[in-house]
């Protein structure tokens, strides 16, 4: 493999263990020495919950440092993209602190199938009248259809395995037969705006993600090195026998501490 020479981290699962935010065993110190070592090093979410600004914050608290300018949210490229659409009236669904993300940004938050676009995000609250305002609207009414990912499952507040954005995702596309733009990992755009910001050539990148059948595919099929650490949602390698050969991943570790002892990562 090529040397690394830039770093992209997942956040859940890589640095924190679920959505209690907590810095798994060895991140406060793989950061530190990552530092030192002037690796240059951006996180990219898929967090569908929280504001760029307060993800840093969170991350911060437990000793991991960042600046807003090395963090990249899907929320902001799914503001880019409706912009970009020129959409106003969206349907969103998500946690009401997602609403009001979207709403801070300028767009009309609607509760009806009458928009331009719809927007999927985690919803833990979702209901049966609102999935079927989203079906309306995307198959009946061609509104926009915006996946902010697709990841099957994540690791909850109680360290529980709960649906994620592509179990409600799924249930849309089958009931309309219409596919989404997907807006965070795997999508090649999300990965790329995070390239720029490295300044590194793709092939010098290694990312490093706890899911490896979207995160760590996408990211190999756009030229970077992949790690998949256990820390996250998945305990046990064995999940990669869902994947053909070429799109496993370069590396699997305990965790991303086991990236420095095992030498991949150069610090």
């Amino acid at each position: 493999m090529a040397n690394v020479r830039g770093l992209l981290l997942d956040v859940e699962g890589v640095l924190v263990g679920d959505k209690r935010y907590r810095a798994v065993p060895g991140a406060v110190d793989f950061m530190r020495r990552v530092r030192a070592a002037g690796l240059p090093v951006s996180i990219i979410t898929n967090n569908t919950t929280d504001t760029k600004a307060v993800l840093v914050e969170r991350l911060r608290r437990e000793g991991l440092d960042f600046t807003l300018a090395e963090a990249h949210t899907c929320i902001g490229s799914a503001i880019h993209r409706l912009r970009t659409l020129g959409a106003r009236r969206c349907l969103v669904l998500g946690t009401l602190e997602l609403r009001q993300m979207f709403l801070t940004a300028g767009f009309e938050v609607m509760n009806e199938s009458a928009v331009d676009a719809v927007i999927v995000g985690l919803d833990t609250e979702l209901t049966y009248e609102r999935l079927r305002l989203a079906c309306d609207a995307v198959g009946r009414r061609r509104a926009a259809f915006l996946a902010l990912h697709r990841n099957r499952v994540y690791t909850d507040a109680f360290g529980r395995l709960a649906p994620s954005v592509g179990a409600i995702v799924e249930a849309i596309v089958f009931a309309t037969e219409v596919e989404p733009t997907v807006i965070g990992k795997p999508s090649r755009e999300y990965f790329q705006q995070a390239l720029n910001s490295l300044g590194v050539e793709a092939g010098d990148v290694l990312m490093v993600s706890d899911d490896p059948l979207t995160d760590l595919v996408g990211a190999k099929q756009m030229g970077m090195q992949t790690a998949f650490v256990l820390s996250g949602k998945y305990k046990e390698p064995k999940v990669l026998e869902h994947l053909p050969p070429e799109q496993r991943p370069d590396h699997t570790a305990a965790g991303v501490a086991d990236l420095l002892a095992g030498g991949v990562v150069p610090a």
